[in-house]
């Protein structure tokens, strides 16, 4: 069951909640959950419970094609490394 929008923390800058992740990349919820239970998109972020994705890291993940987590984990390394 949905939290209320009274008891739903807002997320620090730049990070998305999962039905926000997932409309950012264009797709369902549904779909977001299963390409992340089998390791089709960057690894989400615990922060105090809640599952959150970097805005910037699914931008610069979709410009390069959307490739699955175990390819991407090292193209992201070299993305933040260049910073």
């Amino acid at each position: 069951m949905p939290e209320s929008p009274a008891k739903r923390r807002t997320c620090p800058p730049g990070l998305l909640r999962r039905e926000d992740a997932a409309a950012y990349c264009g797709v369902s919820a549904p779909t977001w959950d299963r390409w992340t239970a089998t390791g089709l998109n960057p690894q989400p972020r615990k922060i105090v419970g809640a599952v959150l994705w970097s805005r910037h890291e699914l931008a610069e993940w979709c410009r390069r094609g959307c490739p699955p987590r175990d390819e991407w984990e090292a193209v992201w390394r070299s993305v933040l490394s260049r910073r």
